[in-house]
């Protein structure tokens, strides 16, 4: 009979187990549908070219709606306005007798301003560039650039943006991968266009381009935060809050999409999956937990500035904060930034980890304003942003970072991680 109830308690034991590992793998598939419906190219890469950003955010309300989660005010979203050039169509780009594929040989920088035209080449010695005055002054002082583009064999950021000349445009060759798109400078484009080309693409012994596109300049884009909460059971009027930017690159042009897979629908993914875990009458936390979906993030943290200036609560209610960027791989483990800063909330983090051993490692890092942590950690919120790393998958600002590629390595141990962290607050 003992044997028995031994055997009885190891199968329900087992059970449990199983169970754990079924509900939690459930939680990735989950995430996994909600990467792929967000990544469709239907919206475009919810960005700022076309109505991608709007469509996603309508799509995250509705889960929140479904799942049952409040909002502070009538809606879900806090709308807000921002500044921001696009390029909105590209026609062609022929080097020499070569058309050239956007998005694979080449990127248009959204600072630039259209052009439709054929245009002289000239090859800039870099190294005389840099430090000889003369050469750049005479490079600078010719009156001929409107029909003329510089091109450069290295990257030359401080160049980039800084021209002051008439120039048709600046070309920076990529020796092996073209260098991730941005929106540096986009809310203040310059008069010229730029752009990153594959070296292998551009021949030397080419005189002419022709190139054809159009930027779109918008001095009020509309956009939305989409913010929701779940009400705690002991501590109703203070707040964790749980962040991560829903917006991504978007398009360049008609057909080029950024679906932006681990950045960040792998974040958003993991916020949708603890909005809907949270909403469960079985999962009620102590503390409110704040899910805000941020937009504006890659054009320089705006919908997270706009937020902390324009409160849906009392910012000093808000027991912490995480932030989730990038959290689509972890072989390595999660870095976790303000970890030095917040150090009794780290060790908090690292001995549930070293208890649980849900991830390799916790690594702390300092503080950095390099995601939608800083806002709130400026206004003195105590604030953690974690990411994970792992040389797994390494696609960044790339069409090529699709939401099925992205690995979810270690989805299930940082969710348990954070849930558990979440839990002894």
């Amino acid at each position: 009979m003992k044997n028995y109830y031994l055997f009885l308690f190891v199968a329900l034991l087992f059970s449990f187990l199983i169970a754990d590992s079924f509900i939690y793998a459930q939680d990735s598939t989950y995430a996994r549908k909600m990467m792929m419906t967000l990544g469709a190219p239907d919206y475009m890469g919810r960005g700022y070219v076309g109505d991608g950003n709007k469509k996603a955010a309508d799509f995250i309300a509705n889960q929140f709606k479904n799942d049952g989660l409040k909002h502070f005010n009538d809606s879900y979203f806090q709308e807000f306005t921002f500044p921001i050039n696009t390029i909105s169509q590209v026609d062609y780009f022929v080097v020499g007798s070569d058309t050239l594929q956007p998005g694979t040989d080449y990127y248009i920088l959204n600072a630039s301003r259209e052009r439709k035209s054929k245009y002289k080449v000239i090859f800039i010695d870099d190294s005389l560039f840099a430090n000889d005055d003369k050469y750049l002054k005479s490079i600078l002082m010719n009156p001929d650039l409107k029909k003329t583009f510089l091109v450069f064999s290295k990257e030359n950021k401080e160049v980039r943006y800084l021209f002051k000349t008439s120039v048709g445009g600046l070309i920076f060759l990529n020796k092996d991968k073209l260098n991730p798109w941005s929106f540096s400078h986009a809310q203040e484009p310059v008069d010229y266009a730029i752009i990153d080309v594959l070296d292998s693409k551009f021949k030397r012994n080419v005189s002419e381009i022709s190139i054809s596109f159009k930027n779109n300049y918008f001095s009020k884009f509309k956009t939305q935060n989409v913010v929701s909460y779940v009400e705690g059971t002991k501590y109703p009027d203070s707040f964790i809050v749980i962040g991560a930017h829903y917006d991504h690159m978007g398009m360049m042009g008609q057909e080029v999409v950024f679906p932006g897979g681990n950045d960040n629908l792998s974040g958003t993914s993991m916020l949708l999956d603890m909005a809907r875990y949270y909403s469960k009458e079985e999962n009620k936390p102590d503390y409110s937990i704040v899910f805000i979906s941020f937009s504006g993030e890659e054009v320089g943290l705006l919908g997270s500035l706009y937020f902390v200036q324009h409160p849906l609560f009392d910012l000093k209610k808000i027991h912490f904060m995480l932030n989730l960027d990038m959290v689509g791989t972890g072989s390595k483990g999660i870095v976790v930034v303000n970890g030095t800063i917040f150090k009794d909330q780290f060790n908090k983090l690292l001995q549930i980890n070293n208890s649980k051993k849900y991830l390799k490692k916790v690594k702390v890092r300092g503080e950095a304003c390099n995601s939608d942590h800083c806002p709130f950690y400026l206004k003195k919120v105590p604030s953690f942003f974690i990411y994970t790393t792992g040389d797994e998958y390494s696609e960044y600002h790339s069409p090529t970072d699709l939401p099925q590629s992205v690995p979810l390595t270690k989805y299930n141990g940082l969710f348990k991680l954070i849930r558990d962290f979440i839990k002894e607050q």
